[in-house]
C-alpha cells in the first residue's frame, strides 16, 4: 500500500519533462488527478486506497471522509489516522490535525512518521519545546528519517534565533507563488529579516533564473552554499547554471559533491551525465546512466541519453 508521510520541506526540481527542470525549489503542490475514482466499499483496505487516490487528486476533505469510513471498520489503525491528519494539515486545521496525529501514535507507539508529523505541528503552533520532543522521539526511532532530521533543524534554527519565524512562513508563501516576481518580492522580504537563511536565498535564485537575471541566480546561489556548504539542492543549481555557461569541469565538480552527499540523487546523477556528454567524456556518461536507471529503471531522461550514445556509436 502506498505510504503518505508529511513533508514540510518538499523539494520540487527542474527536471527533464520541460525546458526547465534541473534546478531545486521547496513547495508541497499536490498531484492534480482529473478522472473519476470509483469507490470500492468491501473492505477498510479498498477504503484507504480510494483516499489516497482523492488525496492524490488534492481532494482533501474527500479523502478524508473515504478515511473515516475505514475507521470505522478498523478504527484503531494508526496509519489512517495520521493520512487523516495529514489532510487536514493541507487545509490549514492545524490544531485539528494535532490531535489526530496524536491518535496515530497512541495506537502505534513506534510509529516515527507521525512523531514527526506531530512535531511540525507543534512548530506550526509556536509550541517549539514540544515539536523538539516529537522530532526527538522520531529520530530516536528512525535515525535516518530526513524529514524528522530536517525538522529538527528548523525548529532548532528558530529557537536559537538563525531563522526567524516571520521568515520561515514567508519562504513557505513564497514557494506556494506561481509568479516569480512576486516570489522575488516575498524571498527577498525574509532575506531583509534574516540575510542568511540559505534556502530562501536558492529559493529566490530559482526565481531569478526563470525571470532570465542569470548574474542575480548566481549570486544568491554562491551566497547559500557559502552559508551551507552541504546544501545539495543549491550546489546542484550553481552547477547547472555552470553547465549552461559551458563551464563543464566546475559543473561536473558541483554534481559530484551531490552525489556525494546524495548517492541516489537523480536530478544530479542526470544532470552530471549530461555535462559528461557536453564535455565529451560519452564513457563517463554512459556509466552515470546506467547507474541512473540501475535506481530508476523509468527515468526517462536517462533513456534517452543512453540511446543517443548507442546511436552515436553506431555512426
Amino acid at each position: 500500500m502506498k505510504k503518505i508521510v508529511l513533508t514540510s520541506l518538499a523539494v520540487i526540481v527542474f527536471s527533464s519533462c520541460s525546458v526547465m527542470n534541473k534546478i531545486i525549489v521547496d513547495t508541497n503542490e499536490p498531484k492534480v488527478q482529473e478522472e473519476a475514482i470509483e469507490i470500492p466499499v468491501d473492505e477498510a483496505g479498498n477504503y484507504i486506497e480510494a483516499g489516497i487516490a482523492y488525496y492524490d487528486a488534492g481532494k482533501d476533505q474527500q479523502a478524508i471522509n473515504i478515511w473515516k469510513k475505514a475507521l470505522e471498520i478498523s478504527p484503531a489503525n494508526g496509519e489512517v489516522h495520521n493520512y487523516i491528519g495529514i489532510a487536514l494539515q493541507r487545509q490549514g486545521k492545524i490544531e485539528e490535525a494535532k490531535m489526530t496525529f496524536i491518535k496515530a501514535i497512541d495506537f502505534k507507539k513506534d510509529y516515527y512518521q507521525a512523531h514527526n508529523n506531530l512535531g511540525y505541528m507543534y512548530f506550526l503552533l509556536n509550541e517549539y519545546d514540544s515539536a523538539s520532543q516529537q522530532l526527538d522521539k522520531s529520530l530516536s526511532i528512525n535515525p535516518d528519517f530526513e524529514q524528522a532530521q530536517k525538522n529538527k533543524k528548523l525548529v532548532d534554527n528558530v529557537i536559537n534565533g538563525k531563522i526567524s519565524k516571520e521568515a520561515f512562513e514567508i519562504v513557505e508563501k513564497a514557494a506556494k507563488e506561481f509568479d516569480y516576481a512576486e516570489q522575488i518580492n516575498l524571498y527577498s522580504e525574509a532575506l531583509t529579516l534574516h540575510p542568511n537563511y540559505a534556502k530562501a536565498h536558492n529559493n529566490i535564485a530559482v526565481a531569478f533564473y526563470y525571470e532570465d537575471y542569470q548574474d542575480s541566480a548566481y549570486v544568491h546561489l554562491m551566497k547559500a552554499v557559502k552559508i551551507n556548504k552541504e546544501y545539495p539542492e543549491a550546489i546542484n543549481n550553481l552547477g547547472y547554471l555552470y553547465k549552461n555557461d559551458e563551464k563543464y569541469d566546475l559543473a561536473i565538480k558541483l554534481f559530484l559533491k551531490v552525489i556525494s552527499l546524495q548517492p541516489n540523487s537523480l536530478i544530479a546523477l542526470n544532470n552530471l551525465g549530461e555535462t559528461y556528454i557536453l564535455n565529451e567524456e560519452i564513457e563517463n556518461a554512459r556509466k552515470v546512466f546506467t547507474k541512473v536507471l540501475e535506481i530508476d529503471p523509468n527515468d526517462e531522461r536517462a533513456k534517452n541519453d543512453l540511446e543517443k550514445i548507442s546511436e552515436t556509436r553506431k555512426q
